[in-house]
């Protein structure tokens, strides 16, 4: 429906009057808002962190150091503390770095220095300090000294000189109880001479004083050869071969026939002799009658009274005195003196039978092919 020009004319007057009054508020409303706006913007959380302890987050619209600090009822910054701000996940980070005086002993003298937190590197370089990689840092250079420590520095030094040193000739022994006899009878098996190596030393000096000595090369210039004799052991084998445990003097498993108080005797034959077996002679192999115990036989070897012990052997060689039976056995030795010492023992001899004697084979083909090696 339309209105009548009196009625228009009414509304106009009214909005006129009416206008000033909403204008007014609504330019209040505008400021509340953008103060609001201003303020949700500047708020925010501060965590204040003191190197002398303590830890308070606040909820401030402040930026300024000194007020943060009073908000936080944390003590006002010295001469020489330092502030250092960082973004955490909700807020900033203001780490208070409180000073503290470090002495720095170097070179007979010590100084102070003021540091919020710094490394030894760090603090060695401000006072102008210089140092290699030889010398002690206490801290070490990359860890940062701490209220209450000190720091030193230690120059280190080395010396290198070479010297010729003799090295003498080792005493080593070889026990056997073929001496059971004379048991201060010995044998020389090996004539020994001394050494003589090129040592390279490296003293250590800390501060000028002198620390360590140590060795850091050697060079053989003449190799020293072992004095080795051979004396009495007590139970001590001639063989180097080895078989089942002994236990009291007997073989504890593998025993299949056992001989006693049978006539032993001693050979010697060269250094590359062979038995009739076709195999090498060395310690450990001994002379039999193949029809009574066949060749390559493991058997266990000792005197009656159990004083002489010649240990485990094989059946390797054969001789006349075995067909014929005026002996048993026939001891294998590496020298004709102590073919002659062995004599005429009476023994016990302790059959193993195959099953365990294969049992040690491996380990005992090791042990002769060590012997072959060392054999002139």
């Amino acid at each position: 429906m339309a209105l009548s020009v009196k009625t228009k004319e009414h509304i106009r007057r009214r909005l006129e009057l009416a206008l000033p009054k909403w204008g007014a508020l609504a330019g209040g409303a505008i400021v509340l808002a953008l103060a609001i706006a201003f303020t949700s913007q500047s708020l925010h959380f501060v965590v204040v962190r003191d190197t002398h302890g303590g830890s308070v987050r606040i909820f401030t619209a402040s930026t300024d150091v000194e007020d943060l600090l009073e908000q936080s009822d944390t003590p006002p910054l010295g001469e020489h503390d330092e502030v250092v701000w960082s973004q955490i996940a909700d807020g900033e980070l203001m780490q208070v770095l409180r000073a503290y005086t470090v002495d720095v002993t170097a070179d007979g003298t010590t100084q102070e220095i003021i540091t919020t937190g710094a490394t030894s590197a760090e603090l060695l370089e401000e006072l102008g300090i210089s140092y290699d990689e030889n010398d002690l840092l206490t801290p070490a250079a990359d860890e940062t000294v701490t209220e209450g420590e000190s720091l030193t520095l230690q120059r280190v030094d080395y010396v290198e000189y070479t010297e010729d040193v003799v090295i003498p000739s080792e005493q080593q022994q070889v026990l056997t109880s073929l001496y059971y006899r004379d048991q201060d009878e010995t044998m020389l098996l090996q004539e020994g001479s001394d050494g003589l190596d090129t040592v390279t030393w490296r003293e250590t000096y800390i501060d000028g004083e002198w620390s360590s000595t140590e060795e850091i090369d050697r060079v053989t210039q003449v190799g020293m050869v072992p004095t080795i004799t051979k004396v009495y052991g007590e139970k001590a084998p001639v063989s180097e071969f080895v078989g089942p445990e002994i236990v009291d003097g007997v073989p504890s498993e593998g025993v299949a026939a056992t001989y006693t108080n049978q006539r032993s005797t001693g050979y010697s034959a060269s250094a590359t002799a062979k038995g009739a077996s076709g195999r090498r002679l060395t310690y450990g192999t001994v002379a039999v009658n193949p029809s009574v115990i066949p060749y390559g036989t493991l058997m266990y070897i000792t005197s009656d009274d159990g004083r002489f012990v010649y240990g485990y052997a094989y059946a390797a060689d054969t001789g006349t005195a075995m067909m014929t039976g005026h002996a048993f056995v026939d001891l294998y030795y590496e020298t004709y003196e102590e073919s002659v010492e062995s004599a005429v023992i009476p023994v016990t001899v302790y059959i193993i039978d195959d099953a365990v004697a294969a049992q040690y084979q491996e380990e005992n083909d090791q042990i002769l092919e060590r012997l072959l090696a060392d054999t002139p």
